[in-house]
């Protein structure tokens, strides 16, 4: 019965990937509608609305899981004949390669900050997403607004930084410069990335940055690692906690 129900689960979701394609009215949709389109569709399919609420770790990772899904199937209907019937010159090859490949880094960059924005939203959880900070600089959340992040006056003790990285890399550092009052203070990441180095994370915890990273996926950071990590059910309970105090 499992076995039936599970199979069941993916011919639904198939379809319904089907059926967003076959409605597009553009080549490629935009990022923000093709994260809604995985949320919807995870939603419906797996009945998971929940999730939002009771699991966000997982909703995180099963939203992220399915859009990848649905724009893989949307480059295969886009550019799957393309590349059977081959490139007539090498110069229609680089183009086309070039489009794929910037598309993918553009839509895994926004994909993330799209699913955490619908979990805070579910919760009612206040934030501003790429909030301004000094010069021509944002954060990519900011609670509880990028209005208390303005206001001198707002002590700086409430404020609540929270960059979104698939990856993390040597791409870490440059949260340390993107605002000014966070300087001192943690600053907390959320990545996607799976497992880490012991000298990474010991470099990361003295510059005060603190990795937030989904549940399920922190089993593949060192053992001895893994309690300087937040669960993101944690890092939402500290943002209620620092926004009601």
């Amino acid at each position: 019965m499992i076995r039936t129900n599970i199979i069941t689960d993916k011919v639904r979701e198939q379809l319904a990937i089907n059926d967003f394609i076959a409605n597009l009215d553009t080549e490629f949709p935009t990022s923000d509608a093709m994260s809604t389109a995985a949320q919807q569709i995870q939603t419906s399919v797996y009945k998971h609305r929940d999730h939002v609420l009771k699991n966000p770790d997982k909703r995180l990772i099963d939203c992220i899981s399915l859009e990848y899904k649905l724009f893989r199937a949307i480059e295969r209907a886009r550019y799957g004949a393309m590349i059977t019937h081959g490139f007539q010159s090498m110069e229609d090859f680089i183009i086309a390669a070039n489009q794929v490949l910037n598309r993918r880094k553009s839509r895994a960059g926004k994909s993330l900050e799209n699913h955490l924005s619908a979990i805070f939203d579910g919760n009612a959880i206040r934030y501003t997403a790429q909030a301004k900070t000094e010069g021509n600089k944002r954060l990519d959340f900011v609670f509880p607004s990028e209005a208390a992040y303005q206001d001198e006056n707002f002590s700086t003790d409430k404020l609540i930084s929270l960059a979104a990285k698939t990856t993390c890399k040597d791409r870490w550092r440059q949260v340390l410069s993107e605002a000014r009052r966070f300087r001192d203070r943690p600053k907390y990441l959320c990545t996607m990335q799976q497992g880490m180095s012991h000298a990474q994370m010991d470099e990361m915890q003295a510059e005060q940055v603190v990795l937030v990273v989904p549940k399920p996926l922190i089993e593949t950071y060192p053992k001895d690692y893994r309690g300087r990590i937040w669960t993101l059910t944690k890092f939402m309970q500290y943002a209620r906690e620092v926004g009601n105090t």
